[in-house]
């Protein structure tokens, strides 16, 4: 008969403690890493990172349509790592990712050279070995942008009637643009989408802060006039913008603080055809001229300063304010051009 089995309680309690005593005394220190970290030589415990990737991405407006009335719906995105190369069609988030410190730029809508990136991007992107030139801001060079390799691209509306062909290049397509209301909050949603995949998000608050107080700032002088309005200049006509949600520059009504001197103009992103004398009729005490042409000031002054526009009262009390076309119309919505926008309006209505 196997007594063995039959071990009495006490017995088989003192061999298991006498177990375990071996066991512990004989269980050497290891390197071996924990669930909660690795271990250094020295025995300490380190915390490992988290990763943020997988991540998954989503274009800024779920959809779009375009100006044939098509309707194009933008999907999310998964990256499985952070993107090493970069595609910007977009010339404000060209100028975030700069203004960021993010690297990996190997494409941009150039145009030969001709294109209007802001001034202060113009050298460092220049096309190069390193960086393609893509394009237009309307028609895109699908063969070197497929040369160019990209890990994700980046596009607003000018190119989201190509989404569909860029995603057979790379399915990380991204749709950046927004619509104007609360444009500033959009803005700021830009830079924390980039900072999010790029990893920056203490600048990002830093930038973010810095173009806070500018709006701040303008703001309060806006605030100080009756009323203004928003004018384009194109080769010699003049468009005019109010506060509806279709204005290209409703933002600076709605968001910069200055009241419209009139309400009653046509809803267009590129605005209304006005004549001097709408100009005269409407009368604004400030009166802002976006220059499409990207011209020389005193260029466009000979034109817009005429005996019609001498009559009214942003004239006459010093009020009409040229600003910048390639921040104003091609490059909006980058942290570092919104940033010089608002400069432009607070140094010329001092």
């Amino acid at each position: 008969m196997k007594n063995w089995k039959f071990l009495t309680a006490s017995a088989a309690l003192v061999l298991m403690l006498a177990a375990c005593g071996s066991e512990e005394a004989e269980t050497p220190k290891t390197d071996e890493p924990t669930e909660t970290g690795a271990s250094t030589e020295a025995g300490e415990t380190e915390v490992a990172e988290e990763s943020a990737f997988p991540m998954t991405v989503s274009s800024l407006t779920s959809s779009r349509e375009t100006e044939d009335g098509a309707s194009i719906t933008f999907e999310d995105i998964t990256l499985e790592e952070q993107p090493e190369r970069i595609i910007s069609f977009d010339y404000g988030f060209l100028d975030t990712l700069d203004a960021l410190g993010v690297e990996g730029i190997v494409g941009v809508a150039a145009n030969g050279g001709k294109g209007n990136i802001p001034e202060h991007l113009k050298e460092k992107y220049a096309p190069s070995d390193e960086i393609a030139d893509v394009g237009t801001l309307k028609e895109i060079n699908f063969e070197a942008v497929a040369a160019a390799n990209p890990d994700i691209i980046f596009i607003s509306g000018r190119q989201s009637p190509y989404y569909e062909e860029l995603k057979e290049i790379t399915p990380n397509v991204v749709f950046i643009g927004s619509d104007n209301s609360n444009y500033i909050d959009a803005v700021y949603e830009t830079v924390d989408l980039a900072a999010e995949i790029f990893d920056k998000a203490d600048k990002a608050e830093e930038l973010k802060a810095g173009l806070q107080e500018k709006v701040d700032a303008v703001k309060e002088k806006a605030a100080g006039y009756e009323n203004a309005l928003v004018a384009m200049y194109n080769d010699k006509k003049i468009s005019g913008f109010d506060n509806g949600p279709d204005s290209r520059f409703a933002y600076v009504y709605n968001d910069f603080g200055f009241a419209p001197a009139t309400t009653d103009i046509k809803a267009s992103s590129h605005g209304s055809d006005f004549s001097y004398e709408s100009l005269l009729s409407v009368d604004p005490e400030v009166l802002l001229i976006v220059d499409r042409t990207v011209s020389d000031v005193e260029t466009i002054k000979a034109d817009i300063e005429n005996d019609i526009i001498k009559q009214t009262r942003a004239y006459k009390e010093g009020k009409i304010v040229y600003l910048d076309g390639t921040n104003w119309y091609f490059s909006s919505n980058g942290i570092t051009t919104e940033a010089d926008k608002l400069q432009e309006i607070l140094d010329e209505l001092k």
